[in-house]
């Protein structure tokens, strides 16, 4: 029960910082802070907490955007399946650069799945726009690119941070 309330003070804690880094910097400025949470109660408690965090993350998220509810969660149990494939295959312990790795696999994992969902929901919403006209090249350019670098850069501050949140918590046994 520690364990959960923890994972739900830090999903909060994360929402909260990722909404003031967007409303300083904007959308180049904000890493995926949320994401990060995620992956890290992978790699540090196993995929049932991941799921767990993915879901916290997930409602906070939900409810604050516009998008329709159940939209971010269904993106962050994802990366955490993502983050269990890398894990099981790419991953080594201790590594920066395999922290890293993961970091953009997940990144870009989340982003396909939210891609595909605005794709779908442009074509079968009540409320789409069918003159809205969604461009590739684009939507890497401005938005991939701005969350993979961000994010990546702000990976391994993070994993340190949340490390040292967890050992204050001894969340491990």
């Amino acid at each position: 029960m520690k364990r959960i309330a923890v994972i739900a003070l830090v999903s909060y804690l994360g929402f909260a910082l990722e909404f003031l880094l967007y409303n300083f910097w904007g959308p180049w400025g904000k890493p995926e802070l949320l994401i990060l949470v995620v992956i890290f109660f992978n790699l540090y408690l196993g995929i049932r907490f991941s799921i767990i965090t993915a879901v916290f993350c997930g409602t906070f998220k939900d409810t604050s955007g516009v998008a329709p509810f159940g939209t971010y969660i269904l993106v962050y149990i994802a990366g955490s399946y993502v983050t269990t494939l890398v894990r099981r295959y790419l991953y080594q312990p201790g590594s920066r650069f395999s922290r890293a790795m993961v970091t953009f696999f997940v990144v870009t994992g989340c982003f396909i799945v939210q891609a595909i969902l605005v794709l779908m929901s442009d074509t079968h919403s009540y409320s789409s726009n069918m003159n809205h006209e969604v461009r590739l090249p684009e939507l890497l350019l401005y938005i991939l690119v701005p969350q993979l670098l961000t994010t990546m850069i702000a990976a391994t501050f993070v994993f340190e941070r949340l490390k040292s949140i967890s050992v204050f918590f001894a969340l491990k046994s």
